[in-house]
């Protein structure tokens, strides 16, 4: 991903093996898959239950017990990849062969010099899966995004350390 115009993109998705099957295919020989870069994420967010409990003497109010924690799908809006393996993980996704690839990944936050400047904050993910892909419209004059819209959905979002 080293071309200039990827400056302009300031989020990238990174795609691993997740070792649950189905995903084998797309390692290259390594465990890194394929990477993709972005104009705009959003699904980075965590919702945790919250049960209301009336406990019978405590007076300062009520209890409150956790439950499960759930996360709303991510959304990646207009991006390319230069990446074979990344539209490969797509067509896995798509064309209703099992197992289906569940992978490892993270999206990845990056400075004002776009995916070859620094790295600011890395959200990873696990158990993704692609639930929607739209390609961006056919335009002879701009046609430098070739996804408009991207989602997937995951069973655990963590924001890690920038690395």
């Amino acid at each position: 991903m080293s071309e200039p115009f990827l400056t302009r993109f300031k989020f990238r998705v990174e795609i691993s093996v997740s070792g649950l099957g189905g995903d084998e295919g797309l390692a290259n020989g390594g465990t890194h898959a394929a990477r993709g870069a972005f104009s705009e994420v959003s699904g980075l967010e965590l919702t945790v239950e919250a049960t209301a409990l009336r406990e019978g003497g405590y007076h300062a109010g009520v209890r409150q017990l956790l439950g499960k924690v759930s996360s709303p799908p991510l959304v990646l809006k207009r991006g390319v990849t230069l990446d074979d393996a990344f539209w490969a993980w797509i067509r896995r996704c798509t064309d209703g062969t099992y197992p289906l690839p569940y992978v490892a990944g993270a999206i990845v936050v990056h400075g004002t010099e776009g995916v070859r400047g620094e790295i600011e904050a890395r959200w990873s993910f696990r158990h993704g899966i692609v639930t929607k892909v739209k390609s961006a419209d056919l335009n002879a004059i701009a046609s430098d995004v070739a996804i408009e819209e991207l989602h997937i959905a995951h069973e655990g979002l963590m924001r890690e350390a920038p690395r």
